[in-house]
């Protein structure tokens, strides 16, 4: 079976795909290889031969999509959207705003990420249910595991993401003053991919008196990722939208003590059991949640132990790669029916 797998990682320079080798796009395909299947991968920006292949999956909206949606003759299109925009009320641009529906309407099936991206699916965007496959990403523990804890004891914050206004790192900085009086030994290491935004939040954290305190440590790889969660005292997403993150998830794999804002999937990912949830552009809520974590080491071991259960159990790559299988084989077969 021969399936193609496109993705926006596949446009970036091979040395971006290097530093960031590990991505839902490629955890799926390195799978769906060791199963047996035949894959080709692909950019958005390159052509497309429907013919050569048996089913297309497109990760993210993009031109290959809007292509793929408009073509009389094609195989199987399954569509992930990864897009924490419209379901958590963020902007959307005019161009996503005239053709998203149109492709959501064409594709064969459709793989939400969390229970709470399928029901916005099928409430604002009028997709049927059974066009819906709810497949959370998969974490590949071999890689993020928990490793030593610090010799000794530190209050060392950790914040990964994109250095873009919807990872909420704004929220965040406006919460360190507050923890720092409680915790005067506070730090926050800030691990992001590109620094387009770097400028702008160097000169909101020293507006804010935080020199000193706010360390942009730039990007790292999965092995070094997984390390600073493991050490981190507390991992923080302050998020304002999100399908399913994969920071939460790759932390909780390291037995992180995890901070989290109530958006998306996030409480299919945590509960008051294995994290802390407060509300999203909350920085009094984002402070006091951080200043108690610090506070309660025997806290923090709990809810880490119980993170690294929850994502080894429900969150793993094979289930992933199962559901993606199933589903793969169930579309082929309805288009042989009717082919």
């Amino acid at each position: 079976m021969h399936i193609c797998i496109v993705g926006g990682i596949f446009d970036k320079p091979a040395g971006y795909r290097d530093r960031h080798s590990i991505s839902p796009e490629t955890v799926l395909a390195d799978g769906l290889r060791q199963r047996g299947w035949q894959v080709t991968l692909a950019g958005h920006s390159a052509p497309l031969p429907p013919s050569c292949f048996d089913l297309v999956h497109v990760h993210h909206f993009g031109r290959a999509a809007l292509r793929l949606a408009a073509a009389t003759a094609r195989p199987p299109f399954v569509l992930t959207t990864h897009d924490p925009f419209a379901m958590n009320g963020l902007p959307v641009g005019w161009r996503r705003r005239l053709t998203d529906g149109f492709v959501l309407r064409k594709a064969n099936a459709i793989v939400a990420l969390s229970n709470a991206e399928r029901d916005f699916l099928a409430r604002r965007r009028r997709i049927l249910p059974e066009h819906i496959a709810v497949i959370p990403n998969g974490i590949s523990t071999s890689v993020f595991e928990r490793t030593s804890a610090p010799a000794e004891p530190t209050d060392d914050l950790l914040f990964v993401g994109q250095l873009q206004p919807f990872k909420g790192l704004d929220y965040l900085l406006k919460a360190l003053p507050a923890v720092r009086a409680a915790c005067p030994r506070v730090k926050l290491r800030v691990v992001y991919q590109t620094g387009a935004l770097l400028d702008r939040y160097r000169k909101h954290a020293s507006q804010l008196g935080l020199n000193g305190c706010v360390e942009f440590a730039g990007a790292k790889t999965a092995a070094g990722l997984a390390q600073l969660y493991s050490s981190a005292t507390v991992v923080i997403s302050p998020s304002l939208g999100e399908c399913l993150s994969t920071v939460v998830l790759e932390a909780m794999c390291c037995g992180a003590a995890v901070v989290a804002t109530d958006v998306g999937g996030i409480r299919e990912q945590l509960d008051e059991e294995s994290g802390v949830i407060v509300p999203p552009r909350d920085s009094a809520a984002l402070a006091g949640a951080i200043s108690a974590l610090l506070a309660d080491a025997t806290r923090r071991r709990r809810l880490g132990d119980a993170a690294c259960r929850k994502a080894h159990s429900q969150f793993t790559v094979r289930q992933m790669i199962d559901r993606h299988v199933r589903l793969y084989e169930e579309l082929l077969e309805t288009h042989a029916r009717a082919a």
